[in-house]
């Protein structure tokens, strides 16, 4: 009698698809191996993944068999499935979409995948004859997709061929080729042989008496090393030329000398003097804040931290994981930026060794598929990842505890594509899956994680002083109306922030200014009839860059050429119109010529290390003024930020959003936050125009139970989030009429039940992007009801593109849009 499988297919197509398990693979099928069916008309093969045995064959249709098993052991664990399972039906996408985003790109393969040669692999046959057909041919063609391969070498069925060759190294995937990833390497100065111990120290101080760069030089490395402390650093190589004011020569004169050696090594990696280091101690504060999480887990599974910026949450964190792993269980570290791992990494390997895994984008596909099968098959070596939002997708053996670091965090929500996961959100249901723990931290939380502590679905903790002393920075409100009727503005900035920012560089330290706009100048408009250039696929206006001369769409990214005269009216009187980070950056360099500006935003940290280049030049003290957006406020921990400024702040908060304040207020408190880490408290600035607004006066008294008040009680009078859930339902067509037309047939089809929840179809702010019409309909879902209509809402999407006119228009389901 044929037995019948579930396979999850790698294509956005709905469902779970069953095929036939022919005799002779019947003993080698089991859930989670790969296996190799034909799908679509054609000879299309893909590698699907086993969702279940022993299903039931679908009646009236002809089931088609699978022709291979790739796998011995499994690729992907029950839990895995489960969470997959999980994802797809929370969030309304396919299966092949959860297996698509889940799996590194070397485990999914199909007729479409393109191989090319691994370098070094040339002429080192394999013995085997179709092996070695597909690797001659690829040394003359390079490149070539699985389907050509299969008619190479004769076989209908290639991927047992393309496994075995994948998994020796001598090819590669072309996507994999192209994202080959390589550590950042820094250099670190340590006390040579010649200056080991107190006493040759002192007798080098005597000798370099004659040297007085030299004699710096040491001094500044003593000071700057902590070295007669009990938490020495390590230094870097140019913080320490930066903070002595040498150049590279005086210091490699005192390598030659054996005062000093210089140790190049990847960034993140701890030094190997640091591996031994042993915990601090943690404050009175600390002590009972970590008293509540571990009550808190008593009766709950999730712990909500809140812990004032700078008030030592992270080795709270490493504390629960020590615990966690000394039980001989795993724990996953989730960051809302992969950016921000290089800090962390090397917190974590100083305290647990190389026992902390790192998983992320930048990674190759080789070295993704490395870990994640490295854990399948030895879990016990991997104690502790840390990881951006895809990381709860691993293969985790025994999860003990999830951490959630700025769980507020906007970046934890995937966008595009689907499946468009909230991975805080998720990394409560994988936690479930292994009846594990977790604790989501963050000075500033969201209003949905605030409202589930106080009613008592997660446990509370609170962290409310500053570690070691260090006091929450003073904020300093200014009037830009009142600064410019006195004359007293410099461009975009305030005598009061100016006269601040030249203090701090005058004192060897360091300022961050916050803009929320990148480019020189959000638009051009002509003065006589105030033309606006726009995208000509995007219904949005072009922000001017000075770097290259163009003026850039951020929707599509298409470039254009400046105008010189209105396509209006013919005037040659055009103006650049707002600031951007560009435009910050030139004014504080005029501003203050003696001091390094640099700036952060997506067109600076475009590279595989544009990111962490500039924070760890910032670190060094390379920089002394960082202007940036939203990057600088995601949990940056630099000791020698004094001074922070906050340009346009009311901006912030004019988003056609529900959650525009309570946004603005966590990006100020953040950014505010980056000041005054150790004893200097610092000083913030926030410059805008109505600046006695209730949540910029939250936000200087520092006060998040003030914010949560506010904010709850209006989102409980108009039922947005935490009281309802919300689906976007966003529409797509080149035709404006037809998706007005689809969008409106949907609203209506869903008001006889969900009634006033139903809000649009509308337009969103950009209409029309890449030439195709948008139209939003938001819905609010009860979550008394939330089962039963998310049900009624798949049954009437399904039912509206059954209808031929409705067809060609794309939908995008949102489940909890951030």
């Amino acid at each position: 009698m044929p037995s019948f499988i579930d396979i999850i297919l790698p294509l956005a197509v709905p469902g779970v698809f069953t095929y036939e398990v022919p005799p002779g693979l019947a003993g080698k099928v089991q859930p989670g191996v790969r296996v190799v069916a034909p799908f679509g008309k054609g000879r299309k093969l893909y590698g699907g993944l086993v969702l279940s045995r022993d299903a039931a064959p679908p009646e009236g249709r002809i089931v088609r068999a699978i022709t291979d098993v790739l796998d011995d052991q499994p690729v992907a664990t029950a839990r895995q499935l489960e969470l997959w399972q999980a994802i797809s039906d929370h969030y309304m996408c396919c299966p092949g979409e959860v297996m698509l985003a889940a799996m590194p790109a070397a485990l999914v393969l199909s007729s479409a995948t393109r191989l090319v040669s691994a370098a070094g692999h040339g002429g080192a046959w394999s013995g085997d004859q179709r092996q070695d057909i597909l690797l001659d041919a690829l040394e003359q063609r390079h490149e070539m997709s699985l389907e050509e391969a299969a008619a190479l070498i004769g076989r209908k069925n290639p991927m047992p061929v393309i496994k075995k060759l994948l998994e020796s190294g001598a090819l590669l995937l072309a996507e994999e080729l192209k994202e080959d990833w390589k550590p950042r390497m820094g250099r670190f100065i340590h006390l040579g042989e010649a200056a080991q111990g107190e006493e040759a120290l002192h007798r080098w101080f005597d000798e370099l008496a004659r040297a007085p760069k030299q004699l710096h030089i040491l001094m500044r490395y003593v000071e700057l090393s902590r070295l007669f402390s009990d938490d020495p650093k390590e230094v870097g190589r140019e913080e320490l030329l930066k903070r002595s004011g040498a150049t590279a020569a005086d210091l490699k004169k005192m390598c030659d000398k054996g005062i000093f050696r210089m140790e190049e090594r990847p960034v993140g990696t701890p030094s190997p003097t640091s591996m031994a280091k042993p915990a601090p101690t943690l404050s009175d504060a600390q002590r009972k804040a970590l008293a509540e999480v571990r009550t808190g887990f008593v009766d709950h599974g999730t712990v909500l931290l809140h812990g004032v910026t700078a008030s030592g949450k992270t080795e709270l964190y490493m504390e629960l994981m020590a615990e966690v792993i000394a039980r001989g269980k795993q724990v996953l570290y989730l960051l809302p930026e992969i950016a921000l791992t290089t800090q962390v990494i090397a917190r974590m390997r100083a305290r647990f060794g190389d026992r902390v895994a790192a998983f992320h984008s930048r990674l190759s596909q080789r070295e993704r598929t490395d870990l994640w099968m490295h854990m399948l098959r030895r879990p016990e070596e991997c104690p502790v990842v840390v990881g951006a939002r895809s990381a709860i997708f691993l293969p985790f053996h025994e999860l003990g505890l999830v951490v959630v670091d700025e769980e507020h965090d906007p970046s934890y929500k995937q966008h595009d594509p689907a499946p468009r996961y909230n991975a805080r959100d998720m990394a409560a249901v994988l936690a479930g899956l292994h009846k594990a723990k977790v604790l989501l931290g963050s000075a500033t939380p969201s209003m949905e994680s605030l409202y589930n502590a106080r009613q008592g679905k997660y446990g509370f903790a609170a962290l409310t002083v500053r570690y070691g002393n260090a006091v929450l920075p003073e904020i300093i409100r200014v009037d830009l109306g009142d600064m410019q009727r006195r004359k007293r503005m410099k461009g975009s900035f305030s005598d009061p922030l100016v006269e601040a920012i030249a203090k701090a560089v005058g004192r060897k330290e360091q300022a961050i200014i916050f803009q929320n706009r990148r480019g020189y100048a959000p638009a051009w408009q002509c003065d006589t009839c105030g033309w606006v250039p726009e995208c000509e696929h995007c219904d949005v206006s072009l922000t001017y860059h000075k770097r290259d001369h163009t003026l850039r769409c951020h929707y599509c990214g298409r470039h254009y050429a400046p105008p010189v005269r209105c396509a209006a009216c013919g005037s040659n009187r055009l103006r650049m119109v707002g600031l951007g980070t560009e435009k910050v950056e030139e004014e504080l360099a005029l501003l203050l010529p003696d001091a390094k500006v640099a700036r952060m935003d997506q067109d600076t940290t475009r590279g595989k290390h544009g990111f962490e280049r500039l924070l760890s030049r910032f670190g060094e003290g390379a920089i002394d003024i960082l202007v940036g957006t939203q990057m600088v406020t995601k949990g940056l921990d630099f000791n020698q930020v004094t001074v922070v400024g906050i340009l346009n702040a009311d901006n912030l908060m004019r988003f056609p959003d529900f959650r525009a304040h309570e946004r603005a207020f966590q990006l100020m408190a953040q950014v505010a936050g980056r000041s005054g880490r150790k004893k200097d408290p610092g000083t913030v600035f926030i410059q805008g125009r109505d600046i006695h607004h209730p949540i910029i006066d939250m936000v200087a008294r520092h006060d998040v139970e003030a914010m949560y008040h506010r904010e709850i009680a209006l989102r409980q009078a108009h039922s947005y989030p935490p009281f309802s859930r919300m689906v976007r339902l966003l529409f797509k067509d080149r035709d404006e009429a037809r998706v007005q037309g689809t969008a409106q047939a949907m609203a209506d089809s869903l008001r006889p039940v969900l009634g006033d929840r139903v809000l649009g179809p509308e337009p969103p702010p950009v209409a029309r992007v890449r030439d195709k019409y948008l139209r939003v309909v938001l819905l609010k879902l009860a979550r008394g009801h939330y089962r039963s209509e998310k049900t009624f809402l798949r049954d009437a999407i399904d039912r509206l593109f059954v209808e031929k006119p409705h067809r060609s228009v794309q939908l995008q389901v949102d489940v909890d849009p951030a």
